[in-house]
């Protein structure tokens, strides 16, 4: 499906999961997790939101890419992640989290210490790393897919970079499902994007009108948006994607091939089992096309 990044390297990942030796990986998963067997409830929700960067005069030519990540978890498990995450935010003096304006020392977070900085996402980040059951994130390099995808390509597989992203995550999710033994549904929330709407719409009609892929894919009969400033778990799955689209950006632009320590903060200890970062740059487009004899 795409390259799949693991702290400072990329390896290739023909599957976006691999059998870890366990019978039922999803219930070893979950007892690592210490999770009782009761909170496996039928239905998983999984988040996604969307980040991207832009070229500015320090940083002229560096690639555009745009990520979409996903963090996905019982219901349980999310409501408890709720109450931990106001508790955070509230010790912090904040109303909502926003990753770039966090990064950017903008608004509420422009007289912040290095030291609350610091404290402030390590614990948001322990929060999300002691919830979430599975995290996936889809990078794709915005020239290449320009280039190679157009005409019918382009409304087959996204005519967005966004409509792209949230296609791969799904099937990865499919894959992930498959892979784990879960049998059950798979929930969606999206966070309200401007022009993004009409997209999530055809992905959907598309999957819920053919009984083979609502069942592959898991769905539920139904999606949900939400803004992200009045979903906390939005505002995790914002966190994801920020960090791994600064991540393939270091990546593909020339000298810059290093990892942020808050990326290996977030997920150094997921990569693996309990999270898949992909990049599809021209190499993994054209590995798609030839698969499907474009």
């Amino acid at each position: 499906m795409g390259n799949r990044l693991n702290g400072n390297n990329i390896v290739d990942a023909p599957s976006l999961v691999r059998d870890n030796g366990f019978s039922d990986p999803f219930v070893n998963v979950c007892a690592a997790l210490g999770w009782r067997p009761r909170s496996l409830v039928a239905v998983l929700t999984a988040y996604l939101d969307e980040s991207y960067n832009q070229r500015t005069v320090k940083n002229p030519n560096d690639s555009l890419v745009y990520t979409v990540g996903c963090w996905v978890s019982t219901c349980e498990r999310w409501k408890r992640f709720g109450k931990e995450w106001r508790s955070a935010l509230r010790s912090a003096g904040l109303e909502w989290f926003h990753m770039s304006e966090y990064e950017s020392r903008l608004n509420d977070y422009q007289d912040w210490t290095e030291l609350k900085r610091v404290g402030v996402l390590k614990r948001l980040h322990r929060i999300i790393k002691s919830n979430v059951l599975y995290g996936i994130t889809s990078s794709v390099n915005c020239a290449d897919y320009d280039k190679l995808y157009a005409g019918d390509l382009r409304a087959a597989f996204g005519k967005t970079y966004y409509g792209f992203n949230v296609r791969v995550i799904m099937k990865g999710l499919a894959e992930w499902a498959d892979a784990t033994g879960y049998d059950g549904q798979i929930h969606y929330v999206f966070a309200e994007l401007k022009g993004q709407g009409n997209e999530l719409d055809t992905v959907f009609r598309r999957s819920l009108a053919n009984p083979e892929m609502k069942k592959l894919l898991r769905l539920d009969g139904m999606w949900a948006k939400g803004l992200m400033r009045d979903v906390r778990q939005l505002q995790a799955a914002d966190i994801l994607a920020y960090e791994l689209n600064k991540r393939c950006v270091n990546h593909v632009t020339a000298g810059k091939k290093f990892a942020r320590k808050s990326l290996e903060n977030l997920a150094g200890s997921l990569y693996g089992d309990r999270l898949a970062p992909l990049y599809c740059g021209e190499k993994e487009l054209k590995h798609w096309l030839r698969l499907l004899g474009g």
